[in-house]
């Protein structure tokens, strides 16, 4: 009797994570986004510019209100507390991000999950969003690459 009651336990757990694992709530949940950066030597100058581009867009979350104000081809992403954003440069060129025009950081600076805000030798730059006290809504930042004009972009919370 004791073996079938644990049998039966052991089923009902099984059902009950695979349900949970097609749960459209939580699919609807925030994931990491990647925000694509390109530096365009237009002979005299040289531009920075962003673009998002993935598989799931944070912005279409219910959460988040869409993407009236934040624009993917401007490279907006929109994230959560806890949440990675990555950084790439296509080409592997080297930057920095900075908050520098009265923003205030959301992201980490100290402790495990630091965010030093500048690019690894291969152009990618991975930042965890802090865990508390950052209030929702948008942030603009500074993409600097050492040859080009720096360029803001901006960052939604929700």
């Amino acid at each position: 009797m004791r073996n079938i009651l644990r049998v039966n336990v052991v089923l009902k757990a099984l059902l009950v994570t695979a349900i949970c694992s097609f749960s459209p709530s939580l699919l609807a949940d925030a994931t990491e986004q990647k925000v694509w950066i390109k530096a365009v030597d237009n002979g005299s100058q040289c531009e920075v510019s962003a673009y998002f581009k993935g598989d799931k867009d944070n912005c279409k979350n219910k959460k988040a209100n869409g993407r009236g104000d934040c624009s993917k081809e401007e490279g907006c992403v929109c994230t959560r507390q806890e949440k990675h954003i990555t950084w790439q440069m296509e080409g592997k060129e080297s930057f920095t991000i900075g908050f520098d025009e009265g923003d205030t950081n959301p992201f980490i600076t100290k402790g495990e999950s630091d965010c030093n805000f500048k690019s690894n030798k291969k152009g990618k730059l991975r930042c965890r969003v802090k865990t508390k006290n950052i209030p929702k809504g948008m942030y603009s930042y500074n993409v600097a690459v050492p040859h080009c004009e720096t360029t803001t972009l901006k960052l939604k919370i929700y």
